[in-house]
């Protein structure tokens, strides 16, 4: 049979399995046994949580990088391309590792049957060993307890903040999604806590865990004046880092306390500033000059997510009026995040998502939007007619807002010939 090449394969992969969401380790653990997986080599730090995780990744990530640590980093979902999800030291590999890794699963697996995301996590797991990365930093999928990412012990946890999103699968409450975040934490082993916060069932599960919380603003702490000021724990000093526009500075504090604990002593407080200066993470209130206005993308695709989008958007006016798009899934907030939304925006337009059949139709979008009275009228839905009413509709010193989804905020950057920001260099 004659080598796929990594489209086909992503292509066999959406339909390899009978669901997209299937939570539960057993399928995957017994796919990573059959594929010698275990014992894993490299340091893991795990992160997971409703919003920000893809911050303290990247965060994380560059800093160990800057400390001469070699990296495995994990994202998901992807923007313009599948490698994105897989870099190492900070590059996405090649269509070619991700095939071998790929064809390694493929042979080892037998009869069980993986998810799309549980391929691509096995995958990730299996570059960075052969790649002989020294610390692997891994986002959770969806929740923490039953996602493929949690399949191999982490051996430092990053929580963010916890807020409601798939619900369906997590919880109704606060208080029941909680512990499935928590069980990403491992006996005797530490937990950064990005935030101050949380629903008691998240201590009373890693209290049963036997791990270690490292909790914002008792065993570490941060204050925001200008650049973020840190007091870390098991460093005497107090550290100021700048803070790249778009971070919140509770997951930029996450990050350098994770790292802080992988590297102990050898962390060092200015290679940290340096690496941090050109740190972009790719959509997370990413802003580029366009037009002579203001382009934001941001994938806010959540309540919680959105309420901070606002809040950036407040807090930086521009010199004219601001109009946004915004595309969703189904199982989301429609009426809550349009009314968010409307509190920062002068209009709004809204975005279809073509191919996803989670994606909400985009005149259901269109009327939540309408309902708090931002909606501009819309012949049309796609990228290019949405992305034209903006731009014939608005101003040099204007700003426009492309949010929601990865798959809408990407549709515009892939309209828009926008690339990914560019990974710092770094040095030891």
């Amino acid at each position: 049979m004659p080598e796929r090449s990594l489209g086909e394969w992503l292509r066999y992969l959406e339909q390899l399995h009978p669901v997209d969401i299937d939570l539960g380790l057993a399928r995957v653990r017994k796919a990573a046994e059959q594929l010698a997986l275990f014992p894993y080599g490299p340091e893991v730090i795990t992160v997971a949580g409703t919003n920000g995780k893809g911050s303290v990744v990247f965060g994380t990530e560059c800093i160990l990088r800057a400390h001469g640590r070699r990296t495995g980093r994990y994202t998901s979902p992807h923007l313009l391309s599948f490698n994105e999800r897989i870099a190492v030291d900070g590059c996405p590999v090649s269509d070619g590792q991700i095939v071998a890794a790929f064809d390694a699963i493929e042979a080892a697996r037998g009869d069980v049957t993986l998810t799309y995301f549980e391929f691509a996590t096995l995958a990730a797991y299996w570059i960075f060993r052969e790649l002989r990365v020294d610390v692997a930093v891994m986002e959770v999928g969806l929740g923490g307890r039953l996602d493929a990412v949690n399949l191999v012990d982490s051996d430092i946890a990053v929580i963010t903040a916890i807020d409601l999103d798939h619900q369906h699968w997590l919880g109704d409450t606060v208080e029941q999604i909680a512990p499935e975040k928590a069980a990403i934490a491992r006996p005797g082993r530490p937990v950064v806590l990005a935030e101050a916060d949380y629903p008691d069932t998240l201590f009373h599960t890693l209290d049963d865990i036997g791990a270690v919380p490292l909790r914002a603003g008792r065993e570490w702490s941060w204050r925001y004046e200008g650049d973020l000021q840190l007091s870390l724990k098991d460093h005497r000093e107090s550290i100021t880092v700048p803070l790249p526009d778009g971070l919140r500075p509770s997951n930029l504090g996450a990050a350098l306390q994770a790292s802080a604990v992988s590297l102990g002593q050898t962390f060092d407080p200015q290679k940290s500033r340096e690496a941090l200066r050109t740190l972009s993470v790719p959509a997370r209130r990413q802003t580029i000059s366009f037009a002579g206005r203001a382009l934001l993308l941001d994938v806010a695709h959540n309540p919680a997510a959105m309420v901070a989008l606002v809040e950036h958007l407040k807090a930086r006016p521009v010199p004219g009026k601001t109009f946004a798009a915004l595309g969703l899934m189904k199982d989301k907030d429609l009426a809550g995040m349009a009314a968010s939304l409307a509190t920062a925006v002068d209009g709004a337009c809204a975005l279809a998502i073509p191919g996803i059949d989670r994606a909400a139709a985009p005149e259901a979008v269109w009327q939540a939007l309408d309902d708090v009275g931002i909606a501009i009228p819309q012949g049309e839905f796609t990228a290019d007619a949405v992305w034209s009413q903006l731009l014939d509709g608005s101003a040099a010193g204007d700003r426009l807002v492309i949010c929601g989804s990865f798959y809408s905020v990407a549709g515009i950057m892939e309209l828009l010939n926008i690339e990914l920001p560019s990974t710092p260099s770094v040095s030891s």
